[in-house]
């Protein structure tokens, strides 16, 4: 029989009988956590998160980038800030408890391994409630919370809402059913711009990755679209410029050259832009291996624009200050970008991906950038040109009439 010093008495005891003791005391003073069901739906309920600028601020740019948002009278964008907070608690709920999750097992297991004589209901009583005021003492320390979110109970939310005020709330794992609030909106803020996307438009973009691995043809709205649009998804994927998700893949459309003939075209659409409602499609598109490569270019280059075609680019000159601006002008801006010639002052470059992406990025450049390789861009900019000319000297001339008088 083995034995050990009491610390008490320093008597020698019976270990296996001190230690049946020393876990009857230890564990006798925690009580599980009390678990209550009161889901009752009042179209009224709210609760006032109190969040510290920054994180209001991000939320609501998140709001405007992903259209939840309205416009003022005056022009102002303004985030429709209840519709977006209810998409993050239906979107990504179950994420953030499988967070919490986690974070509980390390603790659970942290508390096993230093505290031996813990009974497995004392871990389980004890690891929610740590994690719980981990986060709350988290936001405890982060100064100037004088910001409120409200966060409205809607009949969409209703079960969410409740479980989170049953959950965390009445079984004391958290302070206040604001700071869970709270603790979901900065680990929600916490992933790149692109995965939030991904969880705000959640089951879109599941029901596109499900598409795109059988193969389907589906039916899409882009946009302000009245009409459907028969497309084939090729890949998911996020452009790094940008922080955004873009399907690309193959629409089948009028030929704008050719009326009334039907043609195919590689093309790239952002994934917040796509309508909520995707049909299965009747009228199957058959992807070629030229316009496989032309996309898988188009994802390597630029996702946000795709290439008609492989190996499509443009041969664009750029002046001292064109240059430079390469490194201030970022969006929509080539992946490729590289210097092959110097003709005097000009510094000649080849850009890879998509023409008119490529176009549209270098327009921004004015007499600094000069396309060299495409015949009908430079029309198209030499007859802009001559507008603007005409325009100031039609308006000038005006104004110096008006004034003379």
């Amino acid at each position: 029989m083995a034995y050990i010093k009491c610390p008490v008495c320093n008597k020698d005891v019976d270990k296996t009988k001190y230690e049946d003791m020393l876990r009857q005391e230890i564990n006798k003073g925690i009580k599980p956590l009390i678990k209550k069901n009161e889901n009752v739906y009042n179209v009224n309920e709210s609760t006032n998160v109190y969040a510290d600028i920054d994180t209001v601020t991000k939320l609501d740019q998140d709001a405007i980038d992903f259209g939840f948002s309205r416009k003022a009278k005056d022009g102002t964008v303004i985030p429709i800030r209840n519709a977006f907070i209810s998409a993050i608690m239906l979107n990504y709920y179950d994420e953030f408890n499988l967070e919490k999750e986690q974070k509980t097992n390390v603790i659970k297991n942290t508390l096993k391994h230093y505290l031996p004589l813990l009974t497995d209901a004392s871990v389980n009583a004890l690891s929610p409630f740590i994690v719980g005021e981990i986060d709350t003492s988290i936001g405890k320390k982060i100064k100037n919370k004088k910001k409120i979110i409200k966060v409205k109970q809607t009949r969409e939310n209703e079960y969410i809402y409740s479980d989170i005020k049953n959950e965390y709330s009445l079984n004391n794992s958290f302070s206040s059913v604001s700071d869970f609030f709270y603790s979901m909106f900065k680990s929600y803020l916490g992933h790149p711009q692109y995965i939030r996307e991904q969880i705000i438009f959640k089951k879109k973009f599941k029901a596109i990755k499900k598409y795109i691995q059988n193969g389907n043809t589906i039916l899409i709205k882009y946009k302000a679209d009245k009409n459907y649009t028969n497309f084939y998804p090729y890949k998911l994927v996020h452009s790094p410029e940008e922080n955004h998700n873009y399907v690309l893949g193959v629409v089948k459309t009028e030929d704008k050259h050719n009326p009334g003939q039907i043609i195919t075209l590689c093309i790239s659409y952002r994934l917040d832009n796509i309508g909520n409602i995707i049909k299965l499609s009747k009228d199957p598109i058959q992807i070629t291996e030229e316009q496989q490569q032309a996309l898988e270019e188009s994802i390597l280059y630029c996702p946000s624009s795709a290439q008609q075609k492989p190996g499509e680019h443009t041969i664009v000159a750029l002046t001292e200050n064109g240059v430079s601006l390469l490194e201030i002008i970022y969006t929509f801006k080539p992946t490729y970008i590289d210097k092959i010639d110097q003709i005097g002052e000009y510094s000649i470059y080849k850009v890879c991906g998509s023409s008119f992406q490529i176009h549209n990025y270098f327009k921004r450049f004015g007499a600094d950038a000069i396309i060299l390789n495409d015949e009908k861009f430079s029309e198209t900019q030499q007859k802009m040109a001559n507008k603007i000319i005409e325009n100031y000297r039609s308006i000038r001339k005006d104004l110096e009439n008006k004034y003379n008088q």
